[in-house]
């Protein structure tokens, strides 16, 4: 019965790769060494890691707000985008569920008086804004570090990661801007409006939203820095700046559960540059990975406790 669920099939090959990648690094590691430098964590860099991704979580609640009511005006609390957000996030880290949180955000839009296609649009505006805010600040990380760093091989695949997209965002904001006629202009319309509204979203009366984007971003970075300073190395923010996009770029692929595996090879991998031990690298991943998960839990709470938003339309 279970092998004849798509669902099931697919959430047991990303277990399975995720447990994969988890027990060849471990492997290829001092396990002695990899306990002592987890042990090396305190229980107050934990509480303070949980509160700073709730920030980005509050922070990313008001954003997508923000966007939602640029083009359709419904009664929609700042409460009420929290909680979707924090069911979703749930949906998407903690759960094995064939339905994602960006779903779930979707239908609950739709529940509240949204319209369909401005739900959706919504969601991918919400992520490309994620994206460009996470290469923004990558880029202006690099003027921190010197010339013999930035000229290393090796690190010319960041550098494409970053410039692809900061440029990729650039032109996409142009979008609505090309003259389209014909059949294809049907096809295009939604895609050329989101591109307009991401264009005003940078006027200077939306400062504060761009410097919500910014704060988001540097929240959700912050506890990688603060378990770095347990470790008693200092690792720079920039630097967790510089690493982080394109950890979560191939975090986000989904071959894994919750991003598990793919994104500790990817701090082993991309912290060594900083002089990190694989060692310390993985135990950054896993305490991250950890409060990253234990994070999302409230969101099961409010699943069951508020089942869904209050505001209603008639």
């Amino acid at each position: 019965m279970f092998f004849k669920n798509k669902a099931f099939i697919y959430f047991a090959i990303k277990l399975v790769v995720s447990i994969i990648l988890v027990r060849w690094l471990i492997n290829n590691v001092d396990g002695v060494s990899m306990v002592r430098t987890f042990r090396s964590f305190h229980w107050t860099t934990f509480v303070a890691a949980f509160v700073s991704l709730w920030c980005a979580y509050t922070l990313g609640a008001w954003r997508w707000k923000y966007i939602l009511l640029k083009r359709e005006f419904v009664p929609f609390r700042f409460m009420d985008s929290l909680l979707i957000v924090a069911i979703a996030n749930f949906l998407n880290q903690g759960l094995p569920s064939s339905i994602g949180g960006d779903v779930y955000r979707g239908f609950a839009l739709t529940r509240l008086g949204f319209s369909r296609n401005w739900a959706i649009q919504s969601l991918l505006l919400d992520r490309a804004f994620g994206l460009f805010f996470m290469g923004a600040l990558g880029v202006v990380a690099l003027f921190s570090f010197d010339v013999a760093f930035l000229n290393q091989k090796e690190l010319f695949p960041m550098y494409l990661v970053l410039s692809a997209i900061c440029v990729g965002f650039a032109l996409f904001c142009q979008l609505d801007r090309l003259p389209v006629t014909g059949k294809l202009q049907r096809l295009v319309a939604p895609i050329q409006s989101m591109a307009a509204i991401s264009r005003s979203l940078f006027q200077l009366s939306n400062i504060h939203f761009i410097f919500v984007g910014f704060a988001l971003t540097i929240f959700l970075y912050l506890p990688v820095y603060l378990f770095a300073r347990d470790l008693g190395y200092s690792l720079s923010l920039c630097a967790v700046l510089f690493v982080l996009p394109a950890v979560f770029l191939l975090a986000s692929l989904p071959i894994s559960f919750a991003g598990w595996g793919v994104r500790e090879v990817a701090f082993v991998s991309l912290f060594k540059f900083f002089g990190l031990t694989s060692e310390q690298a993985l135990s950054l991943s896993v305490a991250y990975g950890l409060v990253g998960l234990f994070s999302v839990t409230p969101g099961l709470l409010l699943y069951f406790f508020e089942g869904k938003p209050k505001t209603s339309v008639a």
